[in-house]
C-alpha cells in the first residue's frame, strides 16, 4: 500500500479519537488476553506452542500497553492533583476494588482449575490491596504511576526516566523480586514515564510511519528477541529495557500501517473498549479451565494450538457482550456516583477506557 492510498482512519476517527492510537491498545489488549487464555487451558493440562511462545511476548505486550497510556495520560500530569485524581485515577481505583472482589468470589465458587490446585483462599479478599491481583495489576499500577509521576513533574525529566530504568533492569534481571506483580510493575513503569515525557512528539511524527517502516523494525524485533532467547541474553541487564523499547516502536508503527486498512478497523474498536474487556475476559476463561479440570478431558497438542485463539477471540466476545447493556448502571464500569469522576476541568466521563 502506498502513501497515497492511506485512507483518512489512519489519522483520525468520526469521533475525533486517533485510530492508530486505538488500534496500538487494541492490539496491546488482544495479547493480553491471549496471554491469559493460554495460561489457564495450560493450568488445566493443555498445553501447546503458544504456552512457549507467551513469554517471549513479555517484551511486547505490556511495554506497549503501558507506552500508549503515557501518550493518552501526559497532559492530565499538569493538571492539579484533584483535577489528575478525579479525572484518571478514582475510576480505575473503584474499578479494581470492585472487581478483584468480583473475581475473587468467582474463584471461590468455581471448582478447581488446575489438577490438585488447593481451594482458593480468602486471604486474598484482603491483600489485595497491598499484593497486586495477577489479573488485574495494570489497573493497580495506573493510578500508583499517574501519582509518581505526579510528584516528580517538577524535576528534570532524565531524573526520574533514569531511576524507573534501573527500577526495571534490577527486576528485569532478577536482583529485584517479590514473586508478586509488584515485579512487572516495577518493569514497566519507565515505559509509562517515557510517553510522558515523548508523547506528543510521538503523537506528531507516528502517523509518517510507511508499511516497510513497520516491516522494517518488525524484522529487527524479531531477529533481536531470537538472538537474545538463543544467547540466553534476556536477563542480562538492559537487554529487556531494550527490547520493549523496541517492542513499543514496532507496535507504533505497525498500528499506524493497520489503521489505514478498513478491515483493521476491529482493532480501533477494541483499543476504545480496553477496560470493559480487560476487566471481564479472564471470568470464562476461569470457566473453562474449570470444566476441563472437573470433566478430565484431554486435548491434544494439536488442538491445543489452535483452542488458545479461540478462547481468547471468545472471551472478548463475552467482554463486550457484557458490557453493552451494563456500562451505563452505576458502580459497573464506572464510578457509582458520577460527581466523583467529575471537576470543574474535567468532565465525568461516561465511557470508560483503561489508557485514556
Amino acid at each position: 500500500m502506498s502513501d497515497s492510498t492511506a485512507s483518512a482512519p489512519a489519522t483520525a476517527t468520526a469521533s475525533g479519537r486517533l485510530a492508530w492510537i486505538d488500534t496500538a491498545k487494541g492490539i496491546a489488549i488482544t495479547l493480553v488476553v491471549l496471554f491469559h487464555s493460554t495460561l489457564y487451558l495450560g493450568l488445566a493440562g493443555a498445553v501447546g506452542p503458544l504456552t512457549v511462545l507467551n513469554p517471549l511476548l513479555d517484551t511486547f505486550r505490556m511495554p506497549l500497553f503501558f507506552f500508549m497510556s503515557g501518550v493518552l495520560g501526559a497532559r492530565a500530569v499538569a493538571l492539579p492533583y484533584r483535577g489528575l485524581f478525579q479525572r484518571r485515577l478514582v475510576l480505575l481505583l473503584w474499578l479494581y476494588v470492585v472487581w478483584v472482589i468480583a473475581q475473587q468470589l468467582y474463584m471461590q465458587a468455581m471448582p478447581p482449575i488446575s489438577p490438585g490446585a488447593a481451594p482458593d483462599s480468602w486471604w486474598h479478599l484482603i491483600d489485595f490491596l497491598v499484593i497486586p491481583n495477577p489479573n488485574l495489576w495494570f489497573i493497580y499500577a495506573l493510578p500508583i504511576f499517574f501519582t509518581v509521576a505526579w510528584l516528580t513533574r517538577r524535576l528534570p525529566p532524565v531524573i526520574p526516566l533514569a531511576v524507573a530504568a534501573l527500577v526495571a533492569v534490577g527486576f528485569g534481571t532478577g536482583f529485584l523480586h517479590t514473586g508478586t506483580a509488584w515485579d512487572k510493575m516495577g518493569r514497566y513503569f519507565v515505559f509509562f514515564l517515557l510517553a510522558l515525557l515523548i508523547g506528543d512528539w510521538v503523537r506528531s511524527v507516528a502517523p509518517r510511519a510507511t508499511w516497510w517502516h513497520a516491516l522494517a523494525v518488525t524484522a529487527v524485533y524479531a531477529v533481536t528477541v531470537a538472538a537474545a532467547v538463543k544467547f540466553q541474553l534476556l536477563h542480562v541487564p538492559f537487554v529487556l529495557l531494550g527490547l520493549g523499547i523496541l517492542a513499543v516502536v514496532v507496535g507504533i508503527a505497525v498500528s499506524v500501517v493497520l489503521a489505514r486498512w478498513r478491515g483493521f478497523g476491529i482493532l480501533a474498536r477494541l483499543g476504545s473498549r480496553t477496560l470493559p474487556i480487560y476487566l471481564v475476559h479472564t471470568f470464562p476463561m476461569i470457566a473453562v479451565a474449570a470444566v476441563i479440570v472437573a470433566t478430565g478431558v484431554v486435548i491434544p497438542s494439536v488442538v491445543a494450538a489452535v483452542v488458545p485463539i479461540l478462547l481468547c477471540a471468545a472471551s472478548i466476545a463475552i467482554a463486550l457482550a457484557v458490557y453493552t447493556p451494563l456500562r451505563d448502571v452505576p458502580g459497573i464500569f464506572t464510578v457509582p456516583v458520577a460527581s466523583w469522576a467529575t471537576s470543574s476541568t474535567t468532565p465525568a466521563r461516561r465511557q470508560p477506557d483503561a489508557v485514556r
